[in-house]
């Protein structure tokens, strides 16, 4: 399916450091074709904005029974569950991936306090549509190579991603959709490609990524 894109730029450029609000530094060990995720103390924000725990890294994510195929650090606790849905090997031929490569995802809450540019966008975007803004979180789709972590570039081929949607924003009869703002202020609206009413399904690409989930 071919993604709906607001071609709209934010007046000045918008680096990656504004749109991604870091909530931790992942390290990776790696013991032969496997890549672990470090034990390492995680601040992990609530709605509130104060530390809620501090726990070891989650390298796995489920929605709704499916697991993500993709390891990676799964923090995003305002969604019901992220998932990353298409195969290692469709990722590893879409991005050219050789010998030791493989992708790796980084899903976090994003803190509007600390990424306004990206949240005015996300906002913009969902004005343009009469949406209602619900959970905003980053996502980074990257790989691993010899415990080395670096971002997949973003004009490669389309990766699926599912987010659960929390009950406190489902509500039946709404259109879910999904907007995404990149460095230097592109803006997409990434449409639902399911018809599940818990989760909202949609195709981006690697590199990361402001990403909100917004209904209509």
């Amino acid at each position: 399916m071919k993604l709906s894109i607001i071609k709209k730029m934010m007046a000045g450029a918008l680096a990656v450091s504004m749109v991604m609000a870091p909530v931790m530094s992942v390290g990776a060990a790696s013991t032969g074709n496997d890549t672990k995720s470090a034990t390492e103390e995680v601040i992990v924000s609530g709605t509130s904005g104060e530390v809620k725990t501090i726990a070891e890294v989650p390298s796995t994510s489920s929605v709704g029974g499916v697991k993500t195929t993709v390891a990676g650090v799964y923090l995003a606790t305002g969604v019901n569950g992220s998932i990353v849905t298409t195969s290692v090997a469709a990722i590893t031929e879409g991005y050219g991936l050789t010998g030791s490569e493989k992708p790796y995802a980084k899903f976090s809450n994003l803190d509007a306090k600390k990424s306004p540019l990206a949240k005015a966008a996300i906002d913009l975007a969902a004005s343009s549509q009469g949406a209602t803004v619900g959970p905003m979180i980053n996502i980074e789709l990257g790989k691993m190579s010899g415990g080395k972590y670096s971002l997949l570039p973003s004009d490669g081929s389309a990766i699926r991603i599912s987010l659960g949607i929390p009950k406190s924003f489902a509500q039946s009869g709404k259109t879910y959709a999904v907007v995404c703002v990149r460095a230097g202020g592109a803006v997409s609206i990434l449409q639902d490609v399911d018809t599940n009413p818990d989760t909202v399904t949609f195709d981006t690409t690697g590199g990361a990524g402001a990403y909100a989930i917004i209904k209509y």
